[in-house]
């Protein structure tokens, strides 16, 4: 027996939130490396200080993992029943859904490959 709380959407309705989120937090696990990069050819003193951050990024990566596999399986799960407003029920809600998807993990997989890209590029 399932409760449903009146008003709420369905689950995979906030997969945008939870790709949104993912997305921000491969940036934010870049901050470290790529941040100051940026910074200083931009001419910002003091730049070196976003190197700190370095130890935030291993549970952003976990949290990245987290997010986008939580989001990937609310997207692709196949359900035995569309509930109406839910992106199943609509295929062009759903297609669309899924190109953020795949936009927001290719924009969080760069975030994290950033040291290395950074590396291999200077």
């Amino acid at each position: 027996m399932r409760l449903k709380i009146k008003n709420q959407k369905p689950i995979e309705n906030r997969t945008g939130a939870f790709i949104g989120a993912g997305a921000v937090a491969g940036l934010l696990a870049s901050l470290c490396c790529i941040g100051p990069l940026v910074l200083t050819l931009l001419g910002v003193s003091g730049a070196a200080a976003l190197a700190k951050f370095d130890a935030f990024r291993t549970p952003l990566i976990f949290l990245v993992i987290g997010i986008f596999s939580f989001a990937g399986y609310t997207l692709y799960k196949k359900r035995k029943v569309c509930e109406p407003g839910s992106i199943c029920a609509d295929p062009k809600k759903y297609r669309k859904m899924v190109i953020a998807y795949w936009i927001g993990f290719a924009i969080a997989v760069l975030g994290l490959a950033s040291p290395y890209i950074v590396a291999w590029i200077f």
